[in-house]
Formats: C-alpha cells, structure tokens, sequence
C-alpha cells in the first residue's frame, strides 16, 4: 500500500478544471431536469390494476392440510383443495394446479385474498334469493341453489395468489449484503448504500414520472445520470478515477438513450405484446416506445458503470507501473484491457436478457417458425433492439473513458496519497 501511495500519478490542477468544468454542467443538467420532470401528486393516486374489489383483503395464512381427492376436477385440471389459517380465519379453497406442481404442501406459507362474506353477488343473488350463507335455505324451506350444504371448499373463502416468500428473499437479501461487506468492507457498505438510493431514485422518481406522462426518453435519461452520480461517488469516492469513469459512463448512457429512441422508432417497438403493456397502454400520456427506451437505459446502467470504472482503474495502474510511459503507449496497453472487457461484456449482455426471456425463448424454439424469424416479432424484437443498443454504448464508451483517463492520469506527475482527492 505505501508503494501505490507512493507512486500512483495524481492529476494535474489544470485536468480537474476540465473535468469539473464538463462535470458541473452535467450535474446541474440532472438536478433541473429532475425538478422539471419530477412527477405530480397525482401520480400515485391512478388507477391500480392489481386493487382489490370492496370487501375483500389481501393476506398471508399457513397451509395446515392439502387433499388432492377433494378437488373435483384433479385428474383434469390437477388442482388441490386446501385448509388454510390466516390467524384471523380459517377456511378452504382450491389450490390451482400451478401451485400443485410446485410442490405447495402442509407449513407453507401463501398470500391469498379474503373475500367478505357478506359481500354478495347481485346475479347470484337473484338466483339464491338473497345471498343465504353455506347450508342456508331460501324462502319456503327449499335448499337454495348453489349453497353448500356440506360445507365443502369453495372458491368463495380464499383466492390464491402465490406463495409467501418474504422470509426466504429476507435471508437471501442479508446473506448477499453480508458477504459483500465481508469481502470489499466499507466501500462494500457505501455500493450497498448507493444500491438502495439507486432503487429509491426509480421507485419515487422515475417510475411514477413516466406514469405521469412525463417524456419516458428525458426521464430515463436523468434517472440513469442521478444514479450514476450516487452510486460511483458513494461506492468508489471523489476522485480523478472515479470523475473519469462517471464522464464516460454518462457518455455511453446519452449514445445508449440516442441510439435506443432512433431504432425504437425505426422497428416499431410501440406494440402490446404482453398483459402488462395491454394495461399500460390505456394509461393517458404513455408512449410504449419511449417506456422501450427507459428500459434499455436502466437495463444498461450496470455492466456500463462496471466497464468504465474498471478501465478507468486499469488506466491509471498502467500510468503507475510504467512512469516513462507515453500517453498513446497507455492508451494502446490500456485498449488491450478494453477489448478483453468488450468481448466478455457483449455476451454476459445476451445471456442477461436470454436468461430473463427464457420461457418466451423456449415457446420460440418450439414454434413451428423460424427461430431467426421469431426473433424479429414483438417482445423477442425489444430483446434483440436493447442487447444491441446496450452493447453499442458500451463498446462506444469504452475507448472513451480510456482517451479521458490517458489524458487525466499524464496530466500531472506529482506523487499523493491514496486518501488523497487527487487519485
């Protein structure tokens, strides 16, 4: 550690007021355009897909039995009927034959919704006579139709959900942070920190700007920049690497958000081709193309930052263990370094989204069209339109963020300290 600190060349007064001065403007553009673009009060209140109808509650209970025979339809639908305990109530329900497979069984945890027993269906009602409860029986003494006398699970007390899982991502989560912080220490804390703002900055900001009807391209844009702001600082600190690697990620996000709007267009990737953009696209203000757009910004932050703070890094242990270097001797050792990181992040790009669209990728495969052909078709198009726009950025800004670190790193030869600003 004292040979690096002393060592390792510190940029020049003159490099830092070029670097502050395309930086600051940079920093004073995010700030503006997340005031300008910051959502209305309003934004949070619209319509949710996913409320629940009055009367009804969503909640979590423990399975205590599960008896396949009971479910009529098992041999053709493979569905279950299942005792439940909410600690509030009890009752039954069937089980969708999803949750058979997976192997739901008695001790698991599931999140259900509870139906108000009171609320009545007016249709229902007509037929019943007047919403009577399981084994009730309808004016003149008759058994009214679609009671239950034998008090058999019906869809009427509970409805699946899916399976409650916050205890096993809880562990999950803690054991990842934990590691983390073993293995880098505080600088692993300060990226967890910056991980969580990072999140905090697209969940308040720009989610609910762009259901705002806010431009989805500037949105991402802005978010992308902010973050990049919070995490590089917070996990790597103020310093001339970290400057370096900040100016050409920000570099890569404007060629990736440049590029992504101009072939969004050019292949129409406006349509609806899930549930979800169905739902969103009857949202007022919304463009599909532009939301294609915000996720190929956000989806290329990551493996971005990851290249330019590395190769910002390479740059100046090259400037350290080869002082007599020239700048275009660091810039061609430094390059070599780049192109091992642009042949190994093109593929961990594609295998990111292939992964992710693996179920979609396995009906292609089965498809009686050609694999080559599906891939031109809707969703399977985005995927292919944002693994090639992500990988053209950061193919762009890696030469980029070498050429500002050569410059940088030969700007000034005087020793520092590692604590040093200067670094």
């Amino acid at each position: 550690m004292h040979y690096i600190a002393e060592t390792l060349p510190r940029a020049s007064r003159q490099a830092w007021s070029v670097m502050l001065g395309m930086l600051i403007p940079l920093a004073v553009l995010s700030v503006v355009g997340l005031v300008w673009l910051w959502p209305s009060s309003e934004a949070t209140d619209r319509w949710d897909p996913a409320a629940l109808a009055e009367g009804a509650e969503f909640t979590s209970g423990t399975v205590e039995s599960i008896d396949l025979r009971a479910c009529p339809d098992y041999e053709s639908t493979g569905c279950g009927a299942i005792t439940l305990d909410t600690g509030e109530r009890s009752g039954t329900m069937y089980a969708p034959p999803e949750a058979i497979k997976t192997g739901i069984a008695a001790g698991d945890r599931i999140k259900v919704i509870v139906m108000d027993a009171a609320q009545t269906d007016p249709v229902a009602d007509a037929i019943t006579g007047g919403g009577q409860g399981p084994g009730e029986q309808a004016p003149g003494g008759e058994q009214a139709p679609g009671s239950d006398p034998t008090n058999e699970p019906t869809a009427a007390d509970f409805v699946f959900v899916d399976f409650d899982r916050n205890i096993s991502l809880g562990v999950l989560a803690f054991v990842y942070a934990a590691l983390v912080i073993l293995v880098a220490g505080l600088k692993g804390l300060r990226a967890l920190i910056g991980l969580a703002l990072a999140y905090a900055v697209m969940v308040w900001f720009m989610l609910p700007a762009v259901m705002d009807g806010r431009p989805a391209v500037l949105v991402g844009i802005t978010a992308a920049a902010v973050i990049m702001f919070i995490v590089l600082y917070l996990a790597h600190g103020f310093s001339a690497r970290t400057t370096t690697a900040l100016l050409g990620t920000l570099f890569g996000i404007l060629i990736t958000g440049v590029l992504g709007a101009l072939w969004t267009t050019w292949s129409k990737l406006a349509g609806i081709y899930t549930e979800e953009t169905y739902i969103l696209a009857w949202t007022d203000g919304l463009s599909m193309a532009d939301l294609v757009v915000c996720a190929i910004l956000i989806a290329g932050l990551g493996v971005l930052n990851d290249v330019t703070i590395t190769q910002a890094a390479a740059v100046w242990e090259l400037a350290a263990s080869r002082p007599e270097a020239s700048r275009r001797e660091i810039f061609t050792s430094a390059m070599r370094i780049g192109r091992d990181h642009i042949a190994s992040t093109v593929y961990t790009i594609a295998f990111a989204y292939a992964g992710g669209a693996l179920t979609v990728l396995l009906l292609v495969a089965a498809s009686s069209r050609p694999f080559l052909e599906s891939l031109t078709l809707g969703e399977q198009a985005i995927s292919v339109v944002s693994t090639l726009v992500t990988s053209i950025g950061l193919v762009i800004a890696i030469p980029a963020t070498t050429l500002i670190a050569v410059l940088v790193v030969r700007s000034g030869t005087s020793a520092y300290s590692a604590a040093e600003p200067g670094i």
